[in-house]
């Protein structure tokens, strides 16, 4: 292997970028008529934006974090953990596992930026915005203001 192939690219999000897609999440959910906690990581879990809208309890912000982490850690939307537990993997005890629909990847051109992940609405409904704002970021359409 060459050295080309043992190289990873790796871009981070800029405050900006993090906070566009909170932005477009509050707007996504507004638009449902529900109140979220949004949470954007790097690409190594920490923290990039947390928010909570006017209305959204108060544990959405630990809950939107550790989704949005566990998706980050495992590289992989936390849907996919939800689904495993239902079948029944014994997957809610490992460290950093949140078996809860609402975390997604940030990714754009193959490139992994971090995760989003939401927290205050049923997880059908989480999951479905969070996979829309992920749509848009993939696509370029979420731009910084």
């Amino acid at each position: 292997q060459g050295p080309s192939e043992l190289t990873m690219e790796r871009r981070a999000l800029t405050c900006a970028q993090a906070e566009a897609i909170a932005k477009a999440a509050m707007a996504g959910a507004r638009e449902k008529g529900f109140e979220l906690a949004i949470a954007i990581v790097d690409d190594g879990g920490w923290s990039n934006v947390q928010m909570r809208m006017d209305g959204a309890f108060p544990a959405a912000v630990d809950a939107a974090l550790a989704k949005a982490r566990s998706a980050a850690l495992f590289r992989r939307p936390t849907s996919d953990f939800s689904r495993r537990v239902k079948e029944g993997m014994p997957l809610a005890h490992l460290p950093h596992v949140t078996p809860l629909g609402g975390g997604v990847l940030l990714e754009r051109d193959g490139v992994f930026f971090g995760a989003m992940g939401l927290s205050g609405a049923r997880e059908d409904t989480e999951t479905e915005l969070a996979e829309r704002i992920a749509a848009e970021f993939a696509a370029g359409r979420i731009v910084q203001t």
